[in-house]
């Protein structure tokens, strides 16, 4: 995702634009030091393999995700069939790109 989705300037220049960007692993959140942080807690109570891209509110409440199997298509090297239209076909041709599905998503999220 950091090579493809996360590399696209637009994207870039709308996360520096309007979020707080970070990064973290789900078995830093498992970590005994983690435990009764509510951000730690609400991270992991929302995350699902393989990968996400949680919004949150300012608050810290949880608000969103975009999760990379269920709403990100995969690159024609690596795919999960039956996903993104046509069943066994997780790459056709009428697929949004990812940029196209962040923004999109981020556009709700911002209620622009």
């Amino acid at each position: 995702m950091r090579a493809g989705l996360l590399s696209a300037p637009s994207v870039i220049e709308l996360i520096n634009q309007e979020f707080v960007a970070t990064w973290v692993l789900i078995d830093d959140l498992k970590k005994p030091s983690a435990e009764g942080n509510v951000f730690a807690e609400t991270l992991q109570s929302h995350w699902e393999y393989p990968l996400d891209l949680m919004f949150l509110s300012t608050q810290g409440e949880f608000v969103s995700k975009l999760n990379s199997f269920r709403d990100l298509p995969a690159h024609p090297n690596v795919g999960h069939p039956g996903h993104f239209g046509q069943p066994g076909n997780p790459f056709a041709q009428n697929t949004p790109n990812k940029a196209t599905i962040f923004f999109a998503h981020a556009k709700r999220f911002l209620k622009r």
